[in-house]
C-alpha cells in the first residue's frame, strides 16, 4: 500500500481532499516510469481541480499534483535507460503527484541536475514554465515594458524574475505592502497595491502615460478587462488563468480599436504533449538560469503530505507568497 492524496468529491480542498492508504500503482507499461516522488509544488490549478473548474476535468476519484521531483525507481519498455535517474515530471490526470509513488509518461520526464535541489526542481514546471511561454508568446525582449498581476504569487515571481533576464521592466501588482516589498525584492522596478490605489492610473503614471507593452494576468476575473486599458500600442495581454474567476467576455471590436492582443496559455494542460521539444529547450534555459542566480525558485513553506489541504486552501485565499511545497521523500517518510 502507498499513501495518497485523493478527492473523491469536488469542492474546496481542505474539504474534499484527504490521505488514503492505495494498492500498489501497476508495473509501468511501454514508455511509462514510476518515481518515488521526493517533492511535489503546489499550484492554483491544483484548487481548480478539486473544484471541478480546470479546463481538464478528470471524474473523482482524483489526486492532484502535477510537478514533481523523483526518482525513477521502475521502466517500461522503451524507457529503461531512465531507470535510477533523478528527475522532473509533469504526471497526466487523474495520476496526479501527491502520493509516495507516481506513473508518468516517458516523455515529460527530464533529468535533474545535480546543482537543482529536489525542492528548488518542483517549484519549476508549471509556474516558470508558464512564464517562459507567456513570454515568449508575448515577444518579451529588452527594453520592453511587462505587467504582471499577482506579482507575490508564483506565477507573478516567475515572470518577473524571467522578464528581468531578458533585460525587460517589470511592473508588478500585488494586494499590500508585504507583497509589493516581495515584488520589489524579486526584482519589479514598480510594484502597485491595487488594495489602496487604482492600477491603470499607476500603471499610465509608471509609464509616462504610454502603457505596457504586456499584460501576463493570472488572475483573471474583472482585472483582465481593466488589464487592456493598461496596454500600449500593439500591446498584448496573455491570460495564464483565473484564480479571481471566470472573466468577462471580451468585445472583438475593443481588440481592434485598441490594435492589441489577447493571448490564451495553459501550459499543464497541452504544452508538455504537444510541443516537447519546446519544453525540454525551456527547462535546459530555466537550469542555466538557476545556475547564474537569475532564477531564484521562491519557495515560502515546506510541508508534509497530510498538510497539503490546508496549504491548498491557503493557496485558494491568497493567503501565500512564492510556492509551497510538499515533501515526500525518504527524510520525510522517516
Amino acid at each position: 500500500m502507498i499513501r495518497r492524496l485523493v478527492a473523491y468529491d469536488t469542492g474546496e480542498p481542505g474539504r474534499v481532499l484527504s490521505v488514503a492508504d492505495r494498492p500498489d500503482d501497476p508495473a509501468p507499461g511501454p514508455g511509462e516510469v514510476q518515481l518515488a516522488v521526493r517533492t511535489v509544488g503546489l499550484n492554483f490549478l491544483d484548487v481548480s481541480l478539486c473544484r471541478g473548474e480546470y479546463p481538464v476535468r478528470p471524474e473523482p476519484p482524483m489526486t492532484p499534483g502535477v510537478e514533481a521531483a523523483g526518482r525513477v525507481v521502475a521502466a517500461g519498455a522503451g524507457a529503461e535507460h531512465l531507470l535510477g535517474q533523478e528527475v522532473l515530471a509533469c504526471p497526466a490526470l487523474p495520476r496526479g503527484a501527491l502520493g509516495d509513488t507516481v506513473t508518468v509518461d516517458a516523455t515529460v520526464v527530464v533529468p535533474r541536475p545535480s546543482t537543482v535541489d529536489p525542492t528548488s526542481a518542483a517549484a519549476l514546471p508549471v509556474t516558470y514554465q508558464t512564464a517562459w511561454f507567456a513570454l515568449e508568446r508575448a515577444g518579451v525582449t529588452a527594453g520592453r515594458t511587462v505587467l504582471v498581476h499577482a506579482g507575490a504569487g508564483g506565477v507573478g515571481i516567475a515572470v518577473t524574475q524571467l522578464a528581468v533576464a531578458r533585460g525587460a521592466r517589470v511592473v508588478a501588482t500585488a494586494g499590500g505592502p508585504a507583497k509589493t516589498g516581495v515584488c520589489r525584492a524579486q526584482g519589479a522596478s514598480v510594484a502597485i497595491d491595487y488594495t489602496g490605489e487604482d492600477f491603470v492610473a499607476a500603471v499610465r503614471e509608471a509609464t509616462d502615460g504610454q502603457g505596457v507593452d504586456v499584460v501576463v494576468d493570472p488572475v483573471g476575473g474583472d482585472l483582465l478587462a481593466r488589464s487592456l486599458d493598461c496596454l500600449a500600442f500593439e500591446g498584448r495581454l496573455v491570460s495564464v488563468g483565473a484564480a479571481g474567476g471566470p472573466p468577462p467576455p471580451v468585445d472583438p471590436a475593443r481588440l481592434i480599436a485598441a490594435n492589441a492582443d489577447l493571448i490564451g496559455l495553459s501550459w499543464g494542460s497541452q504544452y508538455p504533449w504537444r510541443r516537447p521539444e519546446a519544453v525540454a529547450a525551456a527547462y535546459r534555459a530555466l537550469f542555466d538560469l538557476c545556475d547564474s542566480g537569475a532564477v531564484r525558485p521562491p519557495v515560502s513553506r515546506v510541508v508534509p503530505l497530510a498538510q497539503a489541504p490546508a496549504a491548498l486552501d491557503d493557496l485558494a485565499a491568497r493567503r501565500t507568497t512564492g510556492k509551497i511545497i510538499v515533501r515526500l521523500d525518504e527524510e520525510e517518510r522517516g
